[in-house]
């Protein structure tokens, strides 16, 4: 079967409240409730290549936001058989802590990311200017060695990184976030990871509560709808945990903690 395999992995959760993640949720008129928050990356198997959509972090070293850890990024690939020496590719959708806290593992790899990103983050590096905010210079260091390296590649617009994976720049909860669409061999998947948290934003296209231009994430979540509708793609929200419940299981011993999209 053509396509990619696309499996999600869980490396950590929280239970969160609808009112605190979605931006002015009360202006809705919904009643508020408790949401499963998943702490993903997603692999990517080709019949020639491995690729990664986000690292996950190390929720033991540092819990941000009452984050608790599942399994370690590199126990989770060791559970599913892959080298991360062997990864080819690592695209980060945008620069915070939870999304890039382990791309060092991949020292082989292109890392694809969005040139709006590496400026505003690296710009506020440079300016002393990340305390208190959602992406560390730790976390950073292996940006800029793969920069060193020749193995960073940023894009500005719509762009082809191999067959059957292309991603899209969107920004809005962060000036660089991209959205990753995927022929997978069960037809194309969009993976928002955190231009969309949950299904209510993609349904009702509500904001999160965090972002750098609201303007740009309304739009971000406009444009994940048109392009499912133009493709049929299936949307995969990047922390909703009822996309466990939707989708099954990897065979195996690490059924726990994969799941198969596609």
């Amino acid at each position: 079967m053509s396509g990619f395999e696309v499996v999600q992995v869980r490396y950590g959760e929280r239970v969160t409240r609808k009112s605190a993640v979605l931006h002015e949720y009360s202006s809705y008129g919904e009643p508020d409730g408790d949401l499963q928050m998943d702490y993903n990356f997603w692999v990517l198997r080709g019949a020639s290549k491995t690729m990664l959509l986000d690292t996950g972090y190390d929720i033991a070293e540092r819990d941000w936001l009452g984050e608790q850890p599942v399994i370690p990024t590199a126990d989770a690939l060791a559970l599913l058989g892959i080298d991360p020496l062997e990864v080819s590719t690592v695209v980060t959708s945008h620069f915070h802590y939870d999304h890039i806290g382990h791309l060092g593992l991949f020292r082989n790899a292109e890392v694809v990311a969005g040139a709006a990103e590496y400026d505003y983050w690296f710009g506020k590096w440079d300016r002393g200017e990340l305390a208190g905010e959602f992406a560390t210079a730790g976390h950073l260091e292996a940006v800029r060695l793969a920069e060193q390296e020749g193995r960073l590649r940023l894009v500005r617009e719509e762009t082809e990184v191999c067959p059957g994976v292309t991603v899209h720049p969107v920004g809005g909860h962060s000036p660089g976030e991209l959205l990753t669409v995927v022929e997978a061999r069960s037809g194309p998947l969009i993976l928002a990871a955190d231009a969309a948290h949950f299904y209510e934003q993609i349904e009702h296209e509500w904001p999160f509560f965090a972002f750098t231009d609201l303007g740009e994430m309304r739009r971000a979540l406009s444009l994940i709808n048109r392009l499912a509708a133009e493709t049929g793609a299936t949307v995969i929200p990047g922390h909703d945990g009822r996309v466990r419940e939707k989708f099954p299981a990897v065979a195996g011993r690490a059924a726990e903690i994969a799941t198969v999209l596609g």
